[in-house]
């Protein structure tokens, strides 16, 4: 791909460079096209966000039911406003062709650059793949059988049609596995593509091909893309060094997979407010990585400085203002040492996270992502609890949380196998009794602010008259016996 400062795009240039034949790609060729930054960025962030959604709709249990499950992905990306996706996904078709051109140009472009930023580790090379591979199949169960034939025929996937001939011959033996009727409904395959399918015995052998039913001719090509883009994934990674050289996009491609990309909770005239009187109680609503901070601080009286920044710009995030944060901090700290202490090596660094000192920045309060990628050493609290803490100590921390034995059970098997934040929205709804309004938990202070909803407690405006209702939570569990666990926790490691 190349860049060009300009914003223009000619339709002439689009047709020449772009193949429009087909809404679904294999993507096996570069596209030789111009693409100014901002159209890097754009696209590559609208796919980033439409395989998240996969992911987490996956991961939340949707996909039983297919026909459901691709109409909830669908949805999701309509009210997420990817318009062009939402457009190739659902298989509509622009009545204008240089619109279809410019639809399949930003999917084509938007793959491409997503392979640089996510072929750096066999960890993210793996997660690409496999969403990648859930869109493929999600875009083809939404074609027309015409497209499908048409996909086929055009990207020398080896799949035949079985003739009249052959279906007459062996239409009985083809006819145990399925109940396709004609022989337009088969195809022939080398079987060394379809290896799933003739592990499960839902195919025909014979002389070294396997006579494939219409519909399940996805196993093969999926089996074939998988195959091409993890080789294309070790081909870029062998470029990437030189590639994140240009200072162009260079940072862009290096920490886009760590980006949060929703609310800005920097900007806290829209949030519920905090105070040293209502924070005990407003707590129980914390994501039990902040949660846990709470506890320590009220227990030890002291935070390291990364779990200081951690809780500190969460609770800035939520509404707590400098002066109250001073206050907080300075009766915590001051149980183990003086005031003019607390004053000369703490107090500045909360004034500046408020953006009061220094080059006086507004520091945004860390997202999931931000929280899940740094590093947590021997006796700090800060850090994902779902990545940072080990399955028992996890274990022990959930059980006094007053969720059922199922929902622990999931959230630790979700946590075992990578997947952090759908743990924590698996906690958010076993904790709340409902799901939050959006697909997964990617802030701390989303989840907070979601919880104070279902709670009462948050008031949404647009002045700044958003406030904590200070009146007690009917359905408030206690939380007595959760912050013990943390206190014998800190306790035993103190040990």
């Amino acid at each position: 791909m190349n860049f060009t400062p300009s914003r223009k795009n000619l339709a002439l240039e689009k047709l020449k460079k772009v193949s429009c034949d087909h809404d679904l790609q294999l993507y096996r060729e570069i596209p030789d096209i111009n693409i100014n930054l901002d159209e890097f960025e754009e696209w590559a962030i609208e796919r980033l966000k439409v395989l998240q959604i996969l992911e987490q709709l996956s991961l939340k249990g949707n996909t039983s039911n297919y026909e459901d499950f691709t109409k909830s992905v669908v949805h999701e990306i309509k009210k997420e406003g990817l318009k062009h996706m939402h457009k190739l996904i659902n298989g509509g078709i622009y009545k204008d062709y240089n619109e279809n051109c410019d639809a399949r140009k930003r999917d084509l472009c938007s793959h491409f650059i997503l392979r640089l930023i996510y072929c750096k580790s066999d960890e993210l090379r793996k997660w690409f793949i496999n969403r990648e591979i859930e869109l493929f199949k999600l875009r083809w169960s939404l074609l027309s059988k015409s497209d499908k034939l048409k996909f086929l025929s055009s990207n020398n996937t080896n799949y035949s049609a079985v003739s009249e001939e052959e279906y007459k011959i062996m239409a009985d033996s083809m006819g145990s596995f399925t109940t396709a009727g004609n022989n337009n409904e088969y195809f022939k395959v080398r079987w060394t593509q379809v290896l799933d399918l003739v592990r499960n015995r839902k195919v025909y052998l014979c002389d070294g091909f396997a006579y494939v039913i219409q519909t399940d001719v996805i196993s093969g090509v999926c089996q074939t893309f998988r195959s091409e883009l993890s080789q294309e994934l070790v081909k870029s990674f062998q470029k990437f060094s030189i590639i994140s050289e240009d200072e162009r996009f260079g940072t862009f491609i290096k920490y886009l997979h760590q980006s949060y990309m929703g609310k800005n909770y920097s900007v806290t005239e829209n949030m519920s407010t905090l105070s040293i009187n209502t924070i005990d109680h407003s707590s129980k609503s914390f994501p039990l990585c902040m949660k846990r901070l709470h506890v320590v601080l009220r227990s030890e009286h002291h935070l390291k400085h990364q779990a200081r920044q951690q809780y500190g710009l969460f609770l800035k995030g939520a509404g707590l203002p400098l002066e109250q944060a001073l206050i907080l901090w300075r009766s915590e700290f001051t149980k183990k040492m003086d005031a003019d202490k607390f004053d000369k090596q703490y107090s500045y660094n909360i004034r500046h996270n408020y953006g009061k000192e220094g080059k006086k920045v507004n520091y945004t309060p860390y997202s999931c992502m931000k929280i899940i990628m740094g590093a947590v050493g021997l006796d700090e609290y800060h850090g994902c609890p779902y990545k940072h803490t080990n399955s028992q100590a996890l274990k022990q921390l959930l059980e006094t949380s007053n969720i059922s034995t199922q929902s622990i059970q999931e959230i630790l098997n979700l946590s075992q196998n990578g997947h952090y934040q759908i743990a924590c929205t698996k906690y958010f709804e076993a904790h709340n009794g409902i799901s939050p309004s959006c697909t997964a938990i990617n802030h701390p202070n989303q989840f907070f602010e979601e919880s104070q909803k279902l709670k009462g407690f948050y008031v949404e405006s647009n002045t700044n008259d958003s406030h904590v209702n200070d009146s007690p939570m009917v359905d408030d569990i206690d939380n007595t016996e959760f912050d013990q666990t943390i206190v014998d926790f800190v306790d035993e490691m103190d040990k």
